[in-house]
């Protein structure tokens, strides 16, 4: 990540580009919601749908790292005393050349936590810890080899 960061946010930012970040709270998972090895209320998305494409339940509750991120993001929203949506949407919103963040709210409670999420500033130490423990672990992100190869072409 800090590869990308180091080519892509400073690109955005000297040419006047934003980022609008997709699913900021990667499906529901960074709310609180799921726990690990249960399996997901029917009345929420993920219940609907375990399966649904790259979100699917369990392929994220397999990985560990899943459950690092929703520890870091539990451990700052709790000595916060605020939802853990409400630290996620923050975190997204802080980042360098984002211009604005996407709400995927089912309900009003939803939506009058994840605005309240604009009033959430985040230590640096907070958004420092967010920030690592989130960071891809693959060696190919986002595009795996052929991404790899082609973030360092010239454009011409």
């Amino acid at each position: 990540m800090r590869e990308i960061e180091a080519e892509i946010i400073p690109a955005c930012l000297d040419t006047g580009l934003g980022i609008l970040p997709w699913s900021p709270l990667a499906a529901g998972w960074l709310t609180g919601k799921y726990q690990r090895d249960s399996a997901p209320d029917p009345a929420t998305r993920m219940g609907e749908n375990p399966e649904r494409g790259s979100e699917a339940w369990r392929v994220r509750n397999a990985k560990e790292r899943t459950w690092r991120i929703i520890d870091a993001v539990r451990e700052v929203a709790d000595a916060r005393e605020v939802p853990m949506s409400r630290v996620a949407l923050a975190w997204v919103e802080a980042r360098p050349a984002v211009t604005s963040v996407i709400l995927g709210v089912r309900t009003p409670e939803q939506f009058d936590d994840n605005i309240a999420a604009a009033d959430l500033e985040l230590t640096p130490e907070e958004s420092d810890h967010l920030t690592e423990v989130s960071r891809p672990d693959f060696p190919g992100y986002p595009y795996g080899d052929t991404g790899t190869v082609l973030r360092g072409r010239p454009l011409p």
